[in-house]
């Protein structure tokens, strides 16, 4: 009996040392799995464009939720949207208007904001077929050399400049892929888009569609949508072709254009 106890005892022995050695194999994919999951988190986080609509009313269409009664955005709020983006890396700011230029007054200081506080270069994209003198008169008060208007190719002729704007103004094709092909941009996982109500999407691609709105810019941080791996950052490779909801993207104009830069 005392012998059989001593191999039961040696038996038990060796299962505490093996379960020594495989636990710490196990131990090891568990870090791995934390520290692959935390690149993908930081992965995500650097952001390189912050993509916003624009309508007549400037930046103050979004609206929140403040005790039961909606709120629109103030010019401050859209400041801070600027801030939180630019401290996740954002060094591109470009809006889409959908309306005259001259008509969205508030997103003006906005602009100057971001050129002056942040370095960020300015996108403007008109939808529009024109530009009006008043439109310029705004355009001209911005910092022209971090300053980018960016119209559709059928659109670019129509716009008429001056020689010295000529020369002192860039202007760049809105959509300078063709409709229907794999979009050749830096992919929305480095990008916030912001639509005119201050709901957060996917990319411009998939503006209105449930499955990829992120929320709202009040609804936490911004650098909390961008590392959350829960929320959609990639479009379906089925629905992801270049469209007119593609125009003035800079995650895609900016592999097209970087040497002007």
């Amino acid at each position: 009996m005392a012998k059989g106890n001593r191999v039961s005892e040696k038996k038990t022995t060796e299962g505490k040392q093996h379960g020594g050695v495989f636990h710490l194999p196990k131990t090891l994919k568990q870090k791995i799995r934390e520290c692959a999951r935390g690149e993908k988190a930081n992965s995500a986080s650097k952001v390189f464009f912050l993509w916003a609509c624009v309508t007549e009313k400037g930046l103050k269409q979004g609206v929140k939720k403040t005790k039961g009664k909606a709120k629109k955005l103030t010019k401050q709020e859209w400041l801070t949207v600027v801030d939180e983006a630019a401290s996740l890396g954002a060094n591109w700011f470009v809006l889409s208007f959908g309306a005259p230029l001259a008509e969205c007054g508030d997103i003006w200081d906005v602009c100057k904001w971001a050129q002056t506080a942040h370095g960020m270069m300015v996108g403007l994209h008109v939808k529009g077929s024109h530009l009006t003198r008043r439109d310029l008169s705004y355009i001209k008060a911005l910092d022209l050399r971090k300053t980018r208007i960016l119209a559709r190719k059928g659109a670019l002729r129509r716009i008429k400049l001056t020689g010295d704007e000529k020369e002192s103004l860039i202007v760049w094709t809105a959509n300078p892929q063709a409709e229907g092909e794999r979009p050749n941009c830096q992919g929305p996982s480095r990008m916030i888009f912001v639509n005119a109500n201050g709901e957060l999407y996917t990319c411009g691609l998939v503006e209105g569609k449930a499955e990829y709105r992120m929320g709202h810019v009040f609804d936490r941080k911004l650098g909390g949508i961008i590392s959350d791996l829960d929320l959609p950052h990639h479009v379906d490779e089925e629905i992801h072709y270049v469209t007119p909801e593609c125009d003035g993207c800079p995650a895609l104009i900016a592999n097209y254009f970087s040497e002007n830069l």
